[in-house]
């Protein structure tokens, strides 16, 4: 070794006891950019990659990196060559020195013959320098890895030229690998272009959550998911600052105040910051940085009103460009972020420094993101700024927008961060009461259940120069909200909301329009809904509002689905989903309530599996949450599938009534009612539980004298073979008397009236009936109702080839009976039920065909087809199934 090198220079950082290994980034391969034509560049090898450049910030881990690489290949038998770079290395002697010295240390340690190198003057021509480095290398036994630490103390462009000079002709078998806190002033681009240049930034080096979890507990810190959170977004993954969260936190009394406190004022923190990132910047970046670490991200536009600096924004790109803790969050002249700790650190030496100062950056950011359409971020520092005032004016303002914008939880956060003025403000005060009954449906909690008139908020009283009305789309809408848990006070809210209805396309009128329908809709007003819904949707789309245009696809879908439209449901569900998927919304529980709509959708068009898989994803998008009635229909569809592929109908009918017990006794919409006391009565019969299918009957009795109730019943009298009593009470139903709520019910109407009329011997009634049915679900696409009511899939079989252009339908229809595993029940015929009474008083058969004047063969096929229907091996197990079903 040439003894002017320092030794500590050319000596590898010992290894700490890190437990991230990041060498894999070393391996992957790396693709040249493409060619001026566009063809693309052909993967390279790692071996091929000659040079890496690893670019990071302080405390990224570049210097961990590169000692854990040279053990790495040292374990292989490589040559490993290790020089830290410093100021002095601008002299050429130096540097030079500093590189032979390096590579004849790590020739040395393979085994190889020690050359040394002639005696040259630093001011002669570079290229006899790289003939005596190539004659050097050429001595290597192995492969040699040259790694260079803190590469951006080079500075001297004499020793800059040198270096390219290098990595351009590399000799062979040297491999370069240049750590720096900011990209090298290097001609790296041909490499780069070649693909010839392995890049390690920022971006690689970052710990990811479970990462941040290992080094945590690598100092015996184990926090929770809140907590670790937390020390994620506060950290971002620089690992620099993990490992400080982690030592603030060993042995800590209190982890889960210090998680809530550290930020960039800790003191270990700050002193880091301070000694490796600020102190190296000169005055006119350290005062960007202060002046723009107010807001938690900026454009250059922003960085220019806050600094009044025009060149503001060629700094902002250079200080992403030289690793200060800058992101950019896309193409030059973009956004960028100031990295958390630094922020925090930086507004904490604001305050303690100049809180004036502090007070007017969330005043000129406020304004710049009000002008520029940021609602969440303006309200939010123009009550940081301290000055009510401007607080009320921009949450006033921009509230609306908010709540249109699916933003209540920031609206009801960044009010409750308000002083007591601003929040005693009344503008204020019912946007947060609007804001918190958002966030009640959200996630399930309903509002309070109160007369109308006592949810309104008191009038306050108009402060001078004040709208005396300029509230009352606000009281509207209060009201709507609560209309929607508590339909008894529906009336009223929208006679209120319709005096209140603001002019023109602002956001509360699109509010006040979107509430309307919804609860126009849930009072089953369809028509009046459609118009309300359609007009919202049109709009949120001239206001570019994506999410309220989401919205009103959302409860459009329902609406359709309400009227039994079921291939228009589908449609308008994809179209919903397709355009949540869009714009980045497809989490949001409106999409949830929508893929369930569509899940109904798949099952009446008799694709369960589909109608599975949505149902699933709609539940686990929802996870808890969401309205009450979306959360009971999910559960009501899962059960029924699952009854529907086979599974025990008495679990189905259980899970179908816990439904009923979740409502805790809160008003449900009329469509859902209706829905979930037709499949629990089905299931109840399919489990034998007569009592249980007489109460889902007695669910309907609130709504009034509905046609579902009729059919429900009239159902009943078919299984115990009751015609009379069954043509007796389909009759109002038919005739229109008894008007069904939803189309379903009516064209099971028709399918009844088909059994009814073939047992009486009309043949021609009972095929138009299943005729008009069969049209029904072709219109619609409702063809699951045909599976679900006993003895229709043998009456189109029966009939089959007879229905002209439905055909196809019924072909369908009778494809899936075929292959379905839950049966309903089939109709016990008035001769069976009258061989069925006899079966408890154990006469034989001979004695039962006596009585009834009818042979023995006659009644050996009533008791059989009695078992069959029964599902019974014996005459005990058949008394005992008809006893449970109430037949005797």
């Amino acid at each position: 070794m040439d003894n002017r090198v320092r030794e500590s220079k050319l000596r590898r950082p010992r290894l700490s006891g890190s437990v991230i290994d990041r060498t894999w980034l070393f391996d992957r391969p790396v693709v040249p950019m493409p060619d001026p034509d566009g063809t693309p560049g052909t993967a390279s090898e790692p071996t091929d990659t000659v040079v890496t450049l690893v670019s990071a910030p302080p405390g990224a881990g570049k210097t961990t990196l590169l000692a854990r690489w040279a053990r790495h290949r040292t374990a292989l038998g490589e040559a490993v060559a290790w020089l830290t770079l410093d100021r002095e290395d601008n002299d050429r002697a130096l540097f030079w020195t500093g590189l032979f010295g390096a590579v004849q240390t790590a020739i040395a340690s393979s085994g190889a013959d020690p050359v040394v190198p002639s005696d040259q003057a630093p001011d002669e021509p570079r290229r006899p320098r790289l003939v005596e480095f190539d004659r050097l290398l050429a001595a290597a036994r192995t492969p040699v890895w040259l790694l260079l630490d803190d590469v951006q103390e080079l500075r001297s462009p004499e020793v800059l030229a040198d270096l390219e000079a290098l990595l351009g002709q590399l000799p062979d078998g040297l491999h370069p690998v240049l750590a720096s806190r900011r990209d090298p002033v290097l001609g790296l681009h041909r490499l780069r272009l070649s693909g010839r240049l392995r890049e390690i930034r920022v971006g690689d080096l970052a710990l990811d959550r479970e990462e941040v979890r290992r080094v945590l507990a690598h100092h015996g810190v184990v926090l929770g998911e809140t907590e670790l959170s937390t020390v994620v977004d506060r950290t971002e993954g620089w690992a620099a600052g993990v490992r400080m969260a982690a030592l603030a936190l060993a042995g800590a009394e209190d982890p889960h105040g210090v998680v809530r406190e550290f930020a960039g004022d800790d003191r270990a923190v700050a002193d880091y910051l301070a000694a490796e990132v600020l102190a190296r910047l000169g005055e006119r970046e350290h005062r960007l940085l202060r002046s723009c670490a107010v807001p938690e991200q900026l454009t250059p536009e922003l960085a220019v009103a806050l600094t009044e600096d025009p060149s503001a924004t060629d700094l902002l790109e250079d200080l992403y460009r030289d690793n200060v803790l800058v992101v950019r969050l896309g193409t030059p002249g973009g956004w960028y972020r100031i990295h958390p700790l630094l922020r925090g650190y930086l507004v904490a030496e604001m305050r303690r420094s100049d809180p004036g100062a502090l007070a007017a950056a969330h005043r000129r950011t406020a304004t710049w993101f009000a002008e520029h359409g940021e609602s969440a971020w303006a309200v939010d520092h123009a009550v940081r700024s301290g000055d009510d005032e401007l607080a009320v004016e921009l949450l006033t303002a921009t509230g609306p927008r908010l709540l249109a914008d699916g933003r209540a939880g920031a609206l009801h956060t960044v009010i409750g961060t308000g002083t007591e003025a601003v929040r005693a403000d009344s503008g204020v005060r019912r946007l947060d009461d609007l804001a918190r009954l958002e966030l009640g449906e959200s996630t399930g909690v309903p509002a309070p259940r109160r007369p109308v008139h006592d949810s309104l908020p008191a009038a306050p009283e108009p402060a001078d120069g004040t709208d005396p009305g300029a509230e009352e789309p606000l009281d509207a809408l209060v009201a709507l909200h609560h209309a929607r848990h508590d339909l008894a006070a529906s009336a009223a809210a929208l006679a209120a909301s319709a005096a209140a209805r603001p002019e023109g396309d602002g956001d509360l009128a699109l509010l006040v329009g979107l509430n309307r329908g919804i609860v126009l809709l849930m009072t089953g007003r369809l028509d009046e809904a459609e118009v309300e819904l359609a007009d919202a949707a049109a709009l949120a789309v001239r206001s570019g509002n994506a999410y309220a245009a989401l919205r009103a696809g959302a409860y459009r879908t329902a609406l359709v689905a309400a009227r039994g439209q079921f291939r228009q449901v589908w449609a308008l569900a994809q179209e919903t989903i397709t355009r949540g998927r869009e714009t980045g919304l497809l989490g949001t529980l409106e999409i949830a309530g929508t893929m369930l709509l569509a899940a109904h959708s798949a099952r009446q068009q008799l694709q369960a599996p589909v109608a599975r898989g949505l149902a699933q994803q709609a539940a686990a998008l929802m996870d808890g949450a969401g309205d009450l009635d979306t959360l009971l229909s999910s559960r009501a569809l899962l059960a029924l599938l699952d009854v529907e592929d086979g599974a025990d109908p008495l679990e189905g009918c259980r899970r179908l009534r816990a439904v009923w017990d979740a409502a805790g006794g809160q008003s449900l919409s009329a469509p859902l009612v209706v829905h979930l006391a037709v499949n629990e009565h089905r299931c109840a019969w399919l489990a034998g539980r007569l009592d249980w299918a007489r109460e889902a009957q007695a669910r309907l009795e609130p709504l009034g004298p509905v046609g579902e109730a009729a059919v429900l019943a009239t159902t009943e009298h078919l299984a115990r073979g009751r015609w009379e009593a069954a043509r007796h009470r389909l009759a109002p139903v038919l005739d229109g008397s008894t008007p069904c709520l939803m189309p379903l019910g009516l064209q099971q109407a028709r399918l009844l009236e088909a059994l009814l009329a073939e047992q009486a011997g009309q043949s021609a009634r009972s095929l138009d009936a299943l005729r008009t049915a069969l049209q029904m679900g072709a219109d619609s696409g409702a063809l699951r109702v045909f599976l679900d009511v006993p003895g229709v899939d043998r009456l189109l079989d029966d009939n089959a080839d007879r229905f002209g252009r439905l055909d196809g339908v019924a072909g369908q229809i009778r494809a899936a009976a075929r292959g379905r595993a839950d049966h309903a029940v089939v109709p016990i015929t008035p001769r069976e039920l009258t061989v069925l009474t006899d079966l408890p008083a154990q006469l034989t058969l001979e004695e039962i065909a006596a009585r009834h004047q009818v042979s023995v063969n006659t009644v050996k096929t009533h008791v059989r087809s009695i078992y069959q229907k029964l599902g019974a091996a014996n005459r005990r197990d058949a008394v005992a199934t008809a006893r449970r079903w109430g037949l005797l």
